[in-house]
């Protein structure tokens, strides 16, 4: 694609800094360099890649704005494949915008958010996935989200879903050509085509099955803690925070509202969310706050359900219990520093496993965020395989699934070619959605205006 006017941004965040990045990429890069860059050794040909010491200069006044480095970088060998320009000023504000001003007086324009990337992409040095992933990578606050976003950037992710495609058009090929050339002998083989169409509807569904761990690693788990008033709640936050986000006092229904904070198990995003004590309400301030308990339950991904071990099981913890007894659930038994009261043969008795805690002196905890880990994950060993953690992606993949579930079935009813064929190509528009070959503009001004404007 071919793209007429230069941009300029500053890549670096505002405020002081070591360093400050500027770029420019377009057709005008190379002179504007030239054109606001002196360098301090004279030379006659500015080399490409190579970084150059000098001062950026105001070209009508020939003052000196800063001392720099600068380096030129020739298409299509750029992260645009356009010819680009770097800048790198000391990093203060009136600095760096004295150097874009000059930029743009030179016949470049401010950069929109993620533009660069959006070129990249346009430009064809990237897909749409793997445009995504750049984004992914800046936002990334742990080990196995940058992993998981490497790979995509990597294109590992492009990969598989470019093998996927080119067995959907095998199929499409096949079945338009019986239906182009229906009275002739052609040599054609559906049956093969189909066969490997269903080990790709199959890989399909890995795919979309991978989101769910690929959520936990992107976006973060939530974990609701809940039980009856008193049974230390508060504490078991502050403990698995090693801070005290919680207050904690002997009376019972001290916390009102749900407090929140996000910790990181074993590369893990997990929201913990401690909440009102479940019981009979004493006012209409612990009504509300139980009410909100009660709403949250169905979206959380774990419970986390406290019992007293130095008290006797209750009707009020038997009333927390039926309404956890359906959902994904972990038992903690807290305060074993204490003398137990706690009937350990009633939890067994209803099929329960427990972990046992003390959120005081930290006793169990580390087995605790074990436990919360493997049942979020659902696995005991390291991923191997890449992973799904954009809902756009999932959601292009189920539409592909389904859309292939379709012309399976028609093909298998011996129903007419053209369904078979309109579903494949359904298909085909689906899939293409995620790399960018089919996705709408709309989609596309969505997924770049996240990005900064330098990037």
């Amino acid at each position: 694609m071919e793209i007429a006017d230069t941009i300029c941004a500053v890549s670096t965040p505002p405020g002081e800094g070591g360093i400050g990045i500027l770029r420019i990429s377009g057709p005008l890069a190379h002179n504007i360099l030239q054109e606001t860059f002196q360098p301090r050794h004279k030379r006659n040909t500015f080399a490409p890649r190579t970084l150059h010491l000098g001062y950026i200069v105001n070209p009508e006044s020939r003052d000196k704005i800063d001392e720099v480095f600068a380096a030129f970088f020739k298409a299509p060998y750029t992260y645009t494949r356009e010819d680009m320009a770097e800048v790198y000023s000391h990093g203060g504000l009136s600095t760096q915008q004295a150097i874009l001003s000059l930029m743009i007086k030179c016949g470049a324009r401010l950069a929109e958010p993620g533009e660069f990337t959006k070129r990249a992409f346009l430009n064809g040095r990237i897909d749409l996935l793997q445009a995504e992933s750049v984004l992914d990578i800046i936002q990334s606050e742990t080990d196995d989200e940058l992993k998981c976003a490497m790979e995509h950037l990597e294109g590992k992710l492009s990969r598989r879903i470019k093998l996927i495609q080119e067995d959907i058009k095998e199929a499409l090929v096949a079945v338009e050509a019986l239906i182009d050339f229906s009275e002739e002998d052609i040599d054609v083989d559906p049956e093969g085509a189909f066969s490997r169409l269903r080990k790709a509807d199959k890989e399909i569904e890995g795919l979309v099955e991978s989101y769910y761990l690929g959520r936990a690693i992107r976006h973060g788990m939530e974990v609701l803690i809940i039980g009856r008033a008193n049974v230390g709640k508060s504490s078991l936050l502050n403990s698995l925070l090693l801070k005290e986000r919680a207050i904690v006092t002997p009376l019972p229904g001290t916390t009102r509202d749900l407090i929140e904070d996000t910790i990181h198990i074993k590369g893990i995003k997990v929201r913990i969310v401690d909440t009102a004590g479940l019981r009979t309400p004493k006012d209409v301030v612990e009504e509300e706050g139980i009410e909100r308990v009660k709403q949250r339950i169905p979206g959380a991904d774990l419970i986390l359900w406290v019992l007293d071990g130095a008290r006797t099981y209750s009707d009020e913890d038997e009333d927390i219990y039926r309404e956890v007894t359906h959902r994904n659930t972990i038992l903690a038994v807290n305060k074993i520093d204490l003398p137990q009261k706690l009937e350990r043969p009633v939890l067994a008795a209803k099929g329960l496993e427990w972990q046992e805690i003390s959120a005081l002196d930290s006793t169990g905890i580390e087995d605790l965020k074990n436990a919360v880990y493997e049942r979020l994950t659902g696995r005991r060993s390291k991923r191997s395989k890449t992973l799904i953690t954009n809902l756009r992606h999932r959601e292009a993949l189920h539409k592909t699934h389904e859309a292939l579930e379709r012309a399976i079935g028609c093909y298998e009813r011996s129903e007419p070619l053209e369904f078979t064929a309109f579903e494949l190509r359904d298909a085909l528009s689906h899939i293409g959605e995620i790399t960018g070959e089919t996705c709408p503009e709309e989609i596309l001004h969505a997924i770049f205006d996240r990005f900064c404007i330098g990037k």
